[in-house]
């Protein structure tokens, strides 16, 4: 939507995709940050609150005609997303789904992939009828319908809802359970660089295409409706991929369900350099990628909590999650640094992916959390 904003307001789209990048990073701030937030309020309290400022802000990104406070939103959004999506909706899972986490993240991280085949083709539409501030706002009210449903429905943990017969015992011990896995700990672990960098790296790839792909294939001669299709296909693939590998991650454990995932991205990589040659390579590469970055959703909090089980899981994921977002920003900013070498963009993310398949290689999926 950013272009449309430019047009629209006179702005730079150039700057405005910096901040994007940079808001990806203040998301990273935002996982590490609210991970102390989740602890003392409860995922629920967290992503409902989340939820509702997203919303409010969301009015005035799509109203504000201040291009520094445009930018300001787009930071402060990135640094929610940490909430409701990261320590909200994640931390979740690892509580109701400790030992099926990995079919189950299968299933709950849909929604983030599903973005790629509805927001890409329905907000250049939306925008057009309903005008940038109209548009917004039906998101806005999108999100605040979530934020009713999470508070009328949802329970931070089983024990909540009554599951087990010493329940409200237990939900009052985990909601005052304080982790030995302090920051410095978890620092301190290599497998914590291992996971974090490994999973960082695949993530910069991820945005790093979707950030150039399409303006990529505009650009060798390929018509907006083909690489808008593959966009749209794409997102498809997403909500396979992340299904089929939260199957292969509960069949053969995370760790080699990630080495999986990097050799299956890899080619999907390898594929887009053949972009020039034809519009199969767009295809095959789009479809590969994209049910990839599905899977990458639920394949991070799934091995975080592997290893440090529903107790420790806000500990260890607010550093490992932080290196993990972080990659993200990167990804989007390298579509600048690349400017006018896209393919070179591409030939990098093969030796980062390959340097990232070697660090989860290296990793122990060893369970070091609470019983």
């Amino acid at each position: 939507v950013f272009p449309m904003f430019s047009e629209i307001r006179g702005w730079d789209v150039n700057v405005i995709n910096v901040v994007s990048g940079l808001a990806c990073i203040a998301k990273a701030i935002g996982v590490l940050v609210l991970a102390r937030v989740v602890r003392k309020t409860g995922a629920k309290n967290l992503t409902t609150v989340t939820l509702i400022l997203s919303a409010l802000l969301l009015i005035v990104f799509g109203t504000t005609k201040s291009l520094p406070l445009f930018l300001i939103v787009i930071l402060i959004i990135g640094f929610l997303g940490g909430g409701y999506e990261k320590n909200g909706g994640m931390t979740l899972t690892a509580n109701w789904w400790p030992t099926k986490k990995g079919i189950v993240l299968g299933f709950t991280t849909m929604g983030i992939v599903a973005m790629n085949f509805l927001y890409v083709p329905m907000m250049p539409k939306l925008l057009g009828k309903l005008g940038l501030g109209g548009g917004m706002t039906v998101i806005a009210v999108l999100l605040i319908i979530v934020a009713i449903i999470t508070t009328i429905c949802v329970k931070n943990n089983p024990e909540e809802a009554g599951e087990y017969p010493d329940g409200a015992e237990i939900a009052q011990m985990m909601k005052e359970y304080k982790s030995p896995f302090t920051i410095g700990k978890v620092l301190k672990d290599k497998n914590t660089w291992f996971i974090g960098l490994g999973s960082a790296l695949a993530f910069m790839a991820v945005m790093s295409y979707i950030a150039s792909a399409i303006p990529a294939m505009l650009a060798i001669g390929y018509a907006y409706t083909q690489a808008s299709a593959i966009f749209a296909v794409g997102g498809i693939m997403g909500i396979v991929g992340s299904f089929i590998f939260g199957i292969i991650d509960q069949k053969i454990g995370t760790k080699k369900a990630f080495v999986v995932y990097f050799v299956f991205i890899i080619i999907g990589f390898v594929a887009l350099l053949g972009m020039p040659k034809g519009l199969t390579f767009c295809w095959i590469s789009g479809v590969v990628i994209f049910a990839a970055q599905g899977a990458l959703c639920n394949l991070l909090p799934s091995y975080v909590a592997s290893k440090y089980g529903r107790w420790d899981y806000t500990a260890g994921y607010q550093v490992i999650g932080t290196i993990f977002e972080i990659g993200a920003g990167i990804g989007v900013m390298m579509t600048g640094f690349f400017a006018g070498n896209i393919m070179g963009m591409y030939i990098f993310d093969i030796v980062v992916l390959v340097i990232g398949l070697i660090f989860m290689a290296l990793s122990s999926d060893k369970f070091i959390g609470k019983r």
